[in-house]
């Protein structure tokens, strides 16, 4: 029932924007910072207390934010602004996007796929193999890309999640630019991308299940509810807009 209802709102949501330009720029510069809000989480254990108004439109230093994270919102600002592009030029997320964006993150243009094969302890997890990278990012996208994979959205962003996180492409900033291609794969179908209002204990509790076969469906069930109200919020942003613009 609310995959349908999910369906109904981003048909609501793409009429509102294709008819204002302003409320067009308006919800895409809430949707850049519920990005870059949403993989803070992955670095940040108080990332909804991230002041990211203040930082990205002031230029403000928040005091008890580190400076490795004040960085990364920076470079992944521009990441966004990368993705929202190609968002808006029809491109499907691919390993060069996403390759692209890991480059911004580090600032070396040079940068590539991971080379070695670690354990990644904060999920209890071995990752593939680095000669196997690159075949099972393009398996993972083309999985979802196919003309018979289904229709549930919100579904196929999960997966996009979790086989990133499983396939662990990058030395670092793999679990950042996990959330950003689910939070951009979102988007390219017309919903709106989460911030990931969940605790970063609890989240990698339930990535390391899932990547166990486990918990799968608490996190379908999160991340549905997290973009329902995400959208809701959003339409009734809209709606009170367009009220106060006849």
């Amino acid at each position: 029932m609310q995959h349908e209802k999910l369906n109904s709102m981003r048909k609501q949501l793409a009429n509102y924007l294709r008819s204002d330009e302003l409320l067009r720029n308006a919800i895409k510069e809430l949707s850049s910072k519920d990005m870059i809000r949403g993989s803070l989480l992955a670095r940040n254990a108080h990332h909804s207390q991230v002041k990211l108004d203040e930082i990205l439109d002031e230029g403000e230093l928040q005091r008890d934010l580190p400076v490795k994270d004040y960085v990364f919102i920076q470079n992944f600002r521009d990441v966004v602004r990368v993705g929202m592009v190609c968002l808006e030029m029809g491109n499907y997320l691919d390993k060069y996007l996403l390759l692209s964006s890991y480059r911004t993150l580090t600032g070396d243009q040079s940068a590539y796929f991971r080379k070695t094969n670690p354990v990644i302890y904060s999920i209890n997890h071995v990752p593939a193999h680095s000669l196997d990278i690159e075949d099972k990012l393009d398996d993972c996208l083309r999985r979802v890309y196919r003309a018979d994979s289904g229709n549930d959205v919100v579904l196929k962003a999960m997966f996009i999640h979790n086989k990133m996180i499983d396939i662990y492409p990058f030395e670092e900033y793999s679990i950042e630019l996990a959330i950003f291609a689910m939070n951009y794969f979102l988007m390219e179908n017309g919903l709106v991308p989460v911030n990931m209002p969940i605790d970063r204990r609890s989240y990698l509790e339930i990535v390391g299940e899932n990547l166990k076969g486990h918990r799968q469906e608490e996190f379908y069930g999160f991340l549905q509810k997290a973009i329902y109200d995400k959208m809701e919020g959003t339409l009734t942003a809209c709606e009170e807009y367009v009220r106060e613009n006849k």
